[in-house]
């Protein structure tokens, strides 16, 4: 017992304390390396007006939010993939699912929310095409037959990101849309080939009335990039930080608050500045939201809308946030896009099983899972 309470005291007083202070640390003692322009974006406005509070003021009627959820069962004979969509409103609640399992509240979409990749190389490549679905797909965008060898990643991948870009066809013009990520994701996984028709895709469905919410900003460093100059000096000599000290935007502007706001804290907005994706303009702003004016623990947000507007932040101000620091909507679409990716897996998964499809390694971890 001596033993286990020396353990506790050294992790209190030792370990924990000797992280906390070098992770408060204001830099790191590196090289800065010059960032490739693709992800530099121009600050709109003078840097003595760049951080700012802003107020929450909400002008939008009606508020939708869009997210997906995808998973795979492998197996010998290769893989399945499954994707959903759930859209969220502010006025009405569930908006709507894709697929419905139930038959109730569903969008009416008649997109392929199944992929399935074969692991046999000796099949003729017609086969994919005589077993053509409204639902569900073996060919990728590229005229390829998908196949296990491109991984489950990739499959996946695109099947997600179709379905979600023909949803945001099919939102147009209902109200203002709230995405989950940026406006033009990167999609590592996929082809260029692919990637590129889904861009633009994407581009000709997108307008001015849809928002991207990207909540993973702990290794990005485009804020940081974009900081040069006299906005670099600025933030030197004003608010006593270095951006290029910190090696993502997300520790950056944890310091930028710890070293700057006091209580009670307000929302604070960061930004606007502008890049160019596929000969789309795209402006963004960086949010710090407290989660309560006495605390000091903050959600970082960035967004990215087609339009330079301030109330597409106040607008994004006036929507509460999760404990984990989402706007509302956002979460509720994300859970329910999940629930019901996991409710089709478990349907057509037992369905395989029962005729003898023997699941992988992978899936058996995945079954556990659900």
């Amino acid at each position: 017992m001596a033993h286990i309470h020396g353990i506790y005291e050294v992790l209190r007083y030792d370990v924990i304390n000797f992280i906390s202070s070098y992770l408060n640390s204001s830099s790191i003692s590196e090289d800065y390396v010059s960032p490739s322009p693709n992800t530099v974006a121009i600050p709109l406005v003078k840097p003595q007006e760049l951080v700012r509070e802003e107020v929450p003021k909400r002008s939008w009627d009606e508020v939708l939010a869009l997210d997906g959820s995808s998973r795979s069962f492998v197996s010998g004979k290769g893989s399945i993939s499954m994707a959903s969509l759930a859209v969220a409103s502010i006025t009405r609640g569930i908006y709507g699912v894709y697929p419905s399992l139930d038959g109730k509240g569903g969008l009416a979409l008649q997109e392929p929310f199944i992929a399935v990749a074969s692991s046999t190389v000796e099949r003729s490549r017609l086969d994919p095409y005589i077993y053509a679905s409204n639902y569900v797909s073996f060919v990728s965008l590229d005229g390829r037959p998908f196949s296990s060898i491109r991984g489950v990643e990739q499959v996946e991948t695109e099947l997600r990101a179709l379905l979600e870009t023909r949803a945001l066809s099919f939102l147009k013009g209902k109200g203002a849309v709230i995405i989950d990520g940026p406006l033009f994701p990167s999609y590592l996984y996929l082809s260029a080939k692919v990637k590129d028709k889904i861009i633009e895709e994407r581009r000709k469905a997108l307008d001015q009335n849809f928002v991207g919410v990207v909540k993973r900003i702990d290794k990005s460093q485009y804020l940081v990039n974009s900081l040069n100059g006299e906005y670099r000096d600025l933030f030197i000599q004003r608010y006593k930080v270095d951006p290029k000290s910190f090696v993502s935007d997300e520790a950056f502007l944890l310091s930028l608050t710890r070293f700057n706001e006091n209580i009670p804290y307000s929302p604070t907005v960061i930004g606007p500045f502008m890049s160019e994706e596929k000969d789309t303009r795209i402006f963004v702003n960086y949010l710090v939201i407290p989660f309560n004016p006495y605390v000091p623990k903050f959600s970082i947000l960035r967004v990215e809308s087609l339009v330079n507007s301030e109330d597409v932040v106040r607008n994004l101000l006036a929507i509460k946030i999760t404990r984990e620091g989402v706007p509302y909507l956002l979460a509720l679409a994300d859970a329910v896009a999940k629930r019901v990716s996991q409710g089709l897996y478990k349907l057509v998964i037992s369905g395989l099983q029962k005729v003898g499809l023997q699941s992988s390694y992978y899936s058996r971890i995945e079954e556990l899972g659900t």
